[in-house]
């Protein structure tokens, strides 16, 4: 069921219970006081002739023909007089028989005073303790003028009820119609902007209404869509440009090997080359598998650990050092606490060192002396490490960008890299819900601050 279906249903029923409410308190006072006047009238008629009869003892005869004279007759009146036996002991117009239940008259003379209907008649019934006996004194009549009103009032108002609801569903309907316009608008606009013109938007109405927050909540997400489908393509171009570059002189190296019959050197060194390039490719792959498995990670998987930052800190000194005999990386940490908890951490110990070494490598590797410093200083529920070297900054116009997979600064692209170091630092300290800065500036080191909660919500 579409939306406009729905809205019109709704607005449909809304109404039709109002309408259905107003019009059943109007029959209904309607019938209550057309009831009440002619209970009213036939009580009087009980009243009158209980009192000329039994208490004024007129002659029955001369009673039924006063009866006869009166011209105030309602339609098949008949006034009738029981005496304590339910017994008839009076009545008029005796052509029309009732047949009263001897419950009803009990009921009289238990309440003494009812109104009630049987049949088609209305009838009031008075009890009457005279010295001659007890008497029930009934008036009855039929209604024909108030009942043919009532009739009437109740098909006009079934009338007018239908003829209403169909005009509210049929205006209804164009309402909802109206009001969703806008949303079918934005999704024409969606389908022409969608996949074929990434860099069209939604227009947004001058009113600050539910619509144009929604067109801007809308142009919004298709930005974050764009930037996405932008790092996918950069992303797909620089995987294909790393893996061409290696499998192109792979290719090339035995292309020339097997031209001619060479020396048994020549092939080794061929071959050695081709495992140079086969390692460049197995290091692209292993960090690739890295940066993939830290996106999709699951948080309550993968940090389970409790580590001291300071001795993973100590860890990847030793491991940076090794790497390069020209490396040479320091440690300061600072005023120790006193409570050595406070250098606690929850999260994975391989991630964080991981995250550590690919900063320090970088520090090391961009630096003018080949030095890194490590630091580590601990802030109320944060414990954090940096790590800074001396060297050629970074440009201000690249700072945005180099956490982006395979973006390469341009005082880095002379050295041998992936780009996917630093995207692997980001992503892994944004699983440990840290945060983590950069300050690069000329006359000033270079500096990456990782701060991490101790006690983070996984």
């Amino acid at each position: 069921m579409t939306i406009r279906t729905r809205l019109t249903l709704r607005f449909t029923g809304l109404v039709s219970a109002i309408l259905a409410l107003t019009f059943a308190s109007i029959y209904g006072f309607c019938w209550y006081y057309i009831s009440s006047d002619f209970y009213h009238r036939l009580d009087r008629k009980a009243s009158t002739y209980g009192e000329l009869l039994l208490r004024q003892k007129m002659e029955p005869r001369l009673l039924r023909r006063v009866s006869q004279l009166r011209k105030d007759q309602l339609p098949d009146q008949k006034i009738t007089v029981y005496n304590l036996r339910d017994v008839p002991v009076f009545m008029t117009n005796d052509d029309l028989r009732l047949g009263m239940p001897a419950r009803e008259l009990q009921a009289i003379r238990k309440q003494g005073k009812r109104d009630f209907r049987w049949q088609r008649y209305y009838v009031s019934g008075i009890r009457y303790q005279v010295p001659d006996g007890d008497f029930v004194v009934l008036a009855s009549a039929r209604n024909v003028y108030g009942d043919r009103f009532l009739r009437t009032m109740l098909w006009t108002f079934g009338g007018l009820f239908l003829a209403i609801v169909g005009i509210v569903a049929f205006a209804g309907r164009l309402y909802a119609g109206d009001a969703l316009e806008p949303m079918q608008q934005i999704e024409e606009q969606l389908s022409d902007i969608f996949p074929r013109t990434m860099h069209e938007r939604l227009r947004i109405s001058r009113e600050d209404d539910e619509i144009s927050r929604l067109s801007a909540t809308i142009n919004r997400l298709l930005d974050r869509i764009e930037e996405s489908f932008r790092l996918q393509r950069m992303f797909v171009a620089n995987v294909s440009h790393e893996l061409k570059n290696p499998l192109t002189q792979i290719s090339s190296q035995l292309e020339v090997s097997l031209l001619n019959r060479r020396e048994p050197e020549a092939y080794q060194r061929t071959i050695r080359s081709v495992l140079e390039d086969v390692g460049h490719l197995s290091a692209l792959t292993l960090e690739l598998l890295k940066l993939s498995q830290v996106n999709d990670a699951d948080p309550a998987r993968l940090l389970t650990d409790t580590m001291r930052l300071d001795e993973v800190v100590w860890d990847v000194r030793d491991h940076v050092n090794s790497l390069n005999p020209a490396y040479r990386v320091t440690v300061d940490l600072g005023e120790l606490p006193d409570d050595f908890d406070r250098l606690t951490v929850a999260g994975s110990t391989t991630l964080i060192r991981t995250a550590l070494i690919n900063l320090t490598e970088n520090a090391c590797k961009f630096a003018s002396d080949g030095q890194a410093a490590l630091r580590v200083e601990f802030e109320g529920d944060w414990v954090c490490v940096s790590v800074s070297n001396q060297g050629q900054p970074i440009p201000a116009n690249d700072l945005p960008y180099i956490f982006q997979p395979f973006y390469r600064a341009n005082p880095t692209a002379d050295v041998r890299g992936y780009g996917i170091g630093l995207p692997l630092v980001e992503q892994i300290v944004r699983l440990h819900l840290g945060r983590l800065f950069v300050r690069s500036a000329d006359g000033e080191p270079t500096v990456f601050r990782i701060e991490l909660p101790r006690q983070p919500d996984l």
